[in-house]
């Protein structure tokens, strides 16, 4: 959200995030076929290679993910994901003020997740009620949630470009 953001910095943003998502989708998408949450998710790695191509990087290889073992903790990490699409149109609006509409436009991985993001959102907060129905449920939901979080920020750690991480 800095005043001077540029299109490097997106790209190392764009970078992080589909080192994790391609790492997390190979092994996600598979577990989801046969669950009952298999629309909550919406899947990611294809917009983040398709802005990286159009910025001019190759995307990078994926980072191993190890999921929970639970439905209820799958859901946890699709809560922790999905919930970062409504985060995203805030993004979305800060790189059109700052970086211009011509720029925004190529990033469609903002764009096209926000599409239907209310109702889909809905959707998530309603599988969500029907499966916190204990505290067991509870820590299995953040454990997922919270394996996003630390992947995430273990990635940018390590990536970080003054060599701090």
């Amino acid at each position: 959200m800095q005043d001077d953001i540029g299109p490097d910095d997106i790209a190392r943003a764009l970078i992080l995030f589909h080192v994790f998502y391609d790492g997390l989708e190979q092994v996600l998408l598979p577990r989801l076929e046969n669950s009952s949450h298999a629309s909550l998710y919406r899947p990611r790695r294809a917009l983040l290679a398709g802005d990286l191509a159009r910025l001019g990087h190759l995307p990078p290889a994926a980072m191993s993910v190890d999921l929970p073992g639970t439905e209820a903790g799958l859901l946890g990490v699709i809560y922790a994901v999905e919930g970062s699409a409504l985060g995203g149109q805030v993004l979305a609006r800060h790189l059109m003020a700052r970086l211009g509409g011509e720029f925004a436009a190529k990033l469609t991985y903002f764009t096209d997740l926000a599409a239907g993001c209310g109702a889909h959102w809905q959707g998530v907060l309603s599988a969500l009620r029907q499966v916190l129905v204990d505290e067991d449920s509870l820590d299995e939901v953040s454990a997922g949630a919270s394996l996003v979080f630390s992947s995430l920020i273990h990635l940018a750690d390590r990536e970080r470009p003054d060599g701090l991480g």
